[in-house]
Protein backbone atom coordinates (compact mmCIF):
# COMPACT_ATOMS: atom_id res chain seq x y z
CA UNK A 1 0.00 0.00 0.00
CA UNK A 2 1.30 3.49 -0.85
CA UNK A 3 2.39 5.88 1.88
CA UNK A 4 -0.41 8.43 1.57
CA UNK A 5 -0.05 11.79 3.35
CA UNK A 6 -2.54 12.31 6.13
CA UNK A 7 -4.89 15.22 6.65
CA UNK A 8 -4.93 16.52 10.24
CA UNK A 9 -7.35 19.12 11.59
CA UNK A 10 -5.66 20.95 14.46
CA UNK A 11 -6.59 23.82 16.74
CA UNK A 12 -4.44 26.84 15.92
CA UNK A 13 -3.16 29.40 18.41
CA UNK A 14 -6.15 31.71 17.81
CA UNK A 15 -8.62 28.96 18.65
CA UNK A 16 -9.59 28.30 15.05
CA UNK A 17 -8.98 25.20 12.97
CA UNK A 18 -6.00 24.61 10.72
CA UNK A 19 -5.36 21.81 8.27
CA UNK A 20 -1.94 20.15 8.43
CA UNK A 21 -1.00 18.34 5.23
CA UNK A 22 2.47 17.25 4.07
CA UNK A 23 4.24 19.25 6.77
CA UNK A 24 2.49 22.56 6.09
CA UNK A 25 -0.36 24.38 7.82
CA UNK A 26 -3.37 25.76 5.93
CA UNK A 27 -6.13 28.21 6.91
CA UNK A 28 -9.73 27.65 5.83
CA UNK A 29 -10.83 30.39 3.43
CA UNK A 30 -14.07 29.08 1.91
CA UNK A 31 -16.44 26.17 2.29
CA UNK A 32 -19.24 25.50 -0.19
CA UNK A 33 -19.31 22.24 -2.16
CA UNK A 34 -15.65 21.76 -1.20
CA UNK A 35 -13.28 23.43 1.27
CA UNK A 36 -10.58 25.83 0.11
CA UNK A 37 -7.49 26.02 2.35
CA UNK A 38 -4.68 28.59 1.85
CA UNK A 39 -1.10 28.12 3.04
CA UNK A 40 -0.47 29.81 6.38
CA UNK A 41 2.51 31.57 4.76
CA UNK A 42 0.25 33.38 2.25
CA UNK A 43 1.18 36.79 3.68
CA UNK A 44 4.81 35.98 2.82
CA UNK A 45 3.89 35.37 -0.81
CA UNK A 46 3.20 31.64 -0.83
CA UNK A 47 0.41 30.66 -3.19
CA UNK A 48 0.09 27.12 -1.89
CA UNK A 49 -3.49 25.92 -1.54
CA UNK A 50 -5.48 22.74 -1.08
CA UNK A 51 -9.10 21.93 -1.94
CA UNK A 52 -10.68 19.12 0.08
CA UNK A 53 -14.08 17.50 0.27
CA UNK A 54 -16.40 18.80 3.01
CA UNK A 55 -15.45 15.95 5.37
CA UNK A 56 -11.73 16.78 4.93
CA UNK A 57 -10.84 13.20 4.07
CA UNK A 58 -9.62 13.66 0.48
CA UNK A 59 -7.53 16.26 -1.35
CA UNK A 60 -9.29 17.19 -4.58
CA UNK A 61 -6.81 19.72 -5.97
CA UNK A 62 -3.67 21.57 -4.89
CA UNK A 63 -1.49 24.53 -5.85
CA UNK A 64 2.29 24.44 -5.45
CA UNK A 65 4.16 26.38 -2.77
CA UNK A 66 7.05 28.78 -3.32
CA UNK A 67 10.52 27.33 -2.70
CA UNK A 68 11.07 29.33 0.50
CA UNK A 69 7.89 27.99 2.14
CA UNK A 70 9.13 25.79 5.03
CA UNK A 71 8.15 22.14 5.46
CA UNK A 72 8.03 20.73 9.01
CA UNK A 73 7.33 17.00 9.19
CA UNK A 74 6.52 17.29 12.91
CA UNK A 75 4.11 20.23 12.60
CA UNK A 76 0.97 18.26 13.53
CA UNK A 77 2.64 16.93 16.69
CA UNK A 78 3.84 20.41 17.69
CA UNK A 79 0.43 21.99 17.14
CA UNK A 80 -1.26 19.21 19.12
CA UNK A 81 1.13 19.63 22.07
CA UNK A 82 0.72 23.42 21.98
CA UNK A 83 -3.08 23.07 22.11
CA UNK A 84 -2.87 20.66 25.06
CA UNK A 85 -0.54 23.03 26.93
CA UNK A 86 -2.85 25.99 26.32
CA UNK A 87 -5.91 24.04 27.46
CA UNK A 88 -4.26 22.67 30.60
CA UNK A 89 -2.76 26.04 31.58
CA UNK A 90 -6.22 27.63 31.32
CA UNK A 91 -7.94 24.89 33.35
CA UNK A 92 -5.37 24.03 36.02
CA UNK A 93 -3.83 26.14 38.78
CA UNK A 94 -0.38 24.54 38.46
CA UNK A 95 2.50 26.72 37.27
CA UNK A 96 2.97 26.61 33.51
CA UNK A 97 6.55 25.23 33.73
CA UNK A 98 5.23 22.27 35.78
CA UNK A 99 2.54 21.56 33.17
CA UNK A 100 5.16 21.82 30.43
CA UNK A 101 7.46 19.36 32.23
CA UNK A 102 4.59 16.87 32.67
CA UNK A 103 3.65 17.07 28.98
CA UNK A 104 7.27 16.83 27.85
CA UNK A 105 7.81 13.65 29.85
CA UNK A 106 4.57 12.04 28.62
Amino acid sequence: MANLPELHLMQNRCGGTSLVYEGRAYKLKRAARKKYWRCSQDKKGCGGAVWTNLDVTTVIKRNDHIESCPVDEHLAYKMEKRAVLAQRSAEETKPIPAIYDEEASA
